[in-house]
Order: structure tokens, then C-alpha cells, then sequence
């Protein structure tokens, strides 16, 4: 089963990924960059059926390091579904009945976590916004105004088949410069909505 879904924090995300597991799915990876979601069905009520618990690495490890990472987990009895070396989150599931609930030893370790992903949000949220900032302020482009991301000068002089031939001709070239430009405003703006929801200054101001 797939399922797409997105998340504004790690809490929601684990809580929905283990209520999806309580009516008899196990959750078997997700693709971060579609946010899509895969579960499998159990073959019967009475399977195992784990826990999912959700850390965040905001700094890449060597292979030695991440595997000296998962294996601190693996002695925890939880072991990796699906995360990466490089950083982001990681998915980690009870290996059997008898291994905790949770993977962290107390709340501030987890709270730690947390803010390991706002911290990685407002990095990417000033990013992807800035990079918009500079696009839109480079050249007389205006967001609000479509005739301007088009550069063929006297363009919009133009009449009958001349127009609509040279507004065909350049067409794939706005949207080769515009559809970027609008993905990472739409990028930015949701990795600062997870800083904002995440409340992430001040959780750090009372750390």
C-alpha cells in the first residue's frame, strides 16, 4: 500500500505512520523527496507488528560511523528501515516485542532530535528563499506579472502569426526559468513553516 502525506514535524509523521501500522500494516520505507509512503499488509492480526520511531542526523557520518550508528540501535533492539548516511531522517522499528517503546533514554535526547530537523529547516527555508529572492531581483522579471518572464523584446507588439509564433518559441524557456524559480518559493516556505510550527527559536532560548 502507498500513501502520500506531508508533515510540518517528526511527532506528527510517527504518529500517523504508527496508527496506519495499528490496522494491520507494517510500514517498509518512504521515498523523502515524493513523500510516499509504503506498507505492507500483515498476514495475519497476530504478526508482530513494531513500533516506528523517527530520528533526525543533521550532519553526514562515513559508512564506518553510520554503521556504528545503526548498530548502537540494533543492541537497543531496533533496527533501520530506511534512512541515509548523509543526513536527514532515519526510520528505525522494534526488532521484536521485548525491545522499549521508544528509542530514545529520556525526553531531552528526543527533544534534541527535534530541533536537529528545525535547525536543518531554517538552513534549507533560507536557502531555497534566498535563491527566489536573488532570481526574482536579478533581470525586470515580476512575479506578479507573466508578460515579464518573457524576454523576446516587442513581444507583446506583436500581432497574428508572428505573436503566436514567437510566444510558442519562447514558452519552454519561461517555463524552464520560472517552474524552478517557483519550486524553491514553495520549498522555502514550507521548511520555514516547520521552524514556525516546530517553535524552534524558542524551544532553543529555553534549552
Amino acid at each position: 500500500m502507498k500513501k502520500f502525506k506531508l508533515f510540518l514535524d517528526l511527532n506528527t509523521e510517527e504518529d500517523w505512520i504508527n496508527g496506519v501500522q495499528a490496522g494491520g500494516y507494517r510500514f517498509t520505507g518512504v521515498n523523502p523527496f515524493l513523500h510516499r509512503y509504503s506498507f505492507q499488509k500483515l498476514a495475519s492480526a497476530e504478526d508482530f507488528n513494531p513500533y516506528t520511531r523517527l530520528d533526525f542526523r543533521d550532519r553526514g557520518l562515513s559508512r564506518q560511523h553510520y554503521q556504528d550508528y545503526q548498530q548502537l540501535f540494533n543492541d537497543s533492539g531496533w533496527r533501520l528501515v530506511t534512512g541515509s548516511r548523509h543526513g536527514g531522517i532515519q526510520y528505525f522499528q522494534q526488532m521484536s516485542p521485548a525491545s522499549a517503546h521508544d528509542i530514545f533514554s529520556d525526553e531531552r535526547s528526543k527533544q534534541r532530535s527535534r530541533n536537529r530537523d528545525s535547525k536543518r529547516g531554517y538552513i534549507n527555508g533560507v536557502f531555497f528563499l534566498s535563491y527566489f529572492y536573488f532570481f526574482m531581483h536579478s533581470g525586470s522579471i515580476n512575479l506578479l506579472d507573466p508578460r515579464s518572464w518573457y524576454l523576446t523584446e516587442g513581444l507583446w507588439h506583436m500581432q497574428g502569426e508572428w505573436f503566436w509564433k514567437a510566444f510558442a518559441f519562447e514558452t519552454p524557456f519561461v517555463l524552464l526559468r520560472m517552474i524552478p524559480a517557483f519550486l524553491f518559493l514553495i520549498l522555502g516556505i514550507y521548511y520555514f513553516s516547520r521552524v514556525i510550527h516546530n517553535g524552534y527559536g524558542l524551544r532553543r532560548k529555553g534549552d
